[in-house]
């Protein structure tokens, strides 16, 4: 089981359908910690988004690989989710948030070592992910309106 983990810097914040049958949204973060080796993504919990994905492993495999990926089940969940954040921040969506530096934590569910670098990464956490800027986080809240 991971542990809690705080930290300061470049967060990038963005709406996602993560179930396709049921259209069901969320807010997602993605940053980075340990000097970029660390995929830090984690749900923005919104108060009455019932359709929060939960443990994002899990969603990562409810989403299928083909192959693009090698290793445990785990692995190829750690290097989807590394992945869609890395993809978030180099292919922005309009309503995408990026901020240069802010103070964030996550509550960690979970977290994977990668057996090789994948978008720069050797690890990735997930979890429930919360900013300290109480205007950032109603941003955030407002891309799911």
């Amino acid at each position: 089981m991971a542990k809690d983990l705080t930290g300061r810097g470049r967060v990038t914040i963005f709406p996602f359908v993560h179930d396709w049958e049921t259209s069901s949204r969320c807010v997602l973060a993605y940053t980075t910690a340990d000097s970029g080796l660390t995929a830090v993504l984690g749900v923005m919990p919104i108060e009455g988004n019932q359709f929060e994905p939960g443990d994002l492993f899990a969603m990562a495999g409810r989403h299928g690989f083909i192959g693009e990926w090698k290793g445990s089940h785990e692995q190829r969940c750690g290097c989807w989710l590394a992945c869609t954040g890395a993809g978030s921040r180099t292919v922005p969506k309009a309503d995408t948030i990026d901020v240069a530096s802010v103070e964030w934590s996550i509550d960690m569910a979970r977290a994977v070592d990668l057996d090789s670098a994948y978008y720069g990464h050797q690890r990735v956490l997930a979890g429930r992910f919360r900013l300290d800027d109480r205007e950032l986080t109603e941003q955030a809240r407002s891309l799911l309106v």
